[in-house]
């Protein structure tokens, strides 16, 4: 049972995630306003600095197409978990998650 009263774990779950990718877009938008507006960096109680680093990437597709056997030695499968949500409509009709956050 969820810690939240008469709120199906499921359903709880599912409102969580909403409010993740609610915050994740207001996340995106803030970022976007400090890359592009240098005098929004300074706050009341942080200061934004924008740091340009170098990162490495390995070229996943790449290295499948020229060295398959290479990639297949040191690939190796494990297990994961997942919590899969699906909907329940109105009329007990099971829709993905995608579907039913559409509606």
């Amino acid at each position: 049972m969820s810690d939240r009263r008469n709120i199906p774990v499921p359903d709880e779950l599912a409102h969580v995630r909403a409010e993740i990718q609610r915050l994740e877009d207001r996340e995106r938008e803030l970022r976007r306003l400090l890359l592009t507006n240098a005098d929004l960096r300074t706050g009341a109680d942080w200061i934004a600095e924008v740091q340009v680093v170098q990162r490495d990437t390995l070229d996943l597709k790449e290295l499948r197409a020229c060295h398959p056997e290479l990639l297949a030695e040191f690939t190796h499968s494990l297990p994961v978990e997942r919590v899969v949500l699906s909907g329940v409509t109105e009329d007990g009709e099971i829709v993905s998650a995608r579907k039913m956050r559409s509606k």
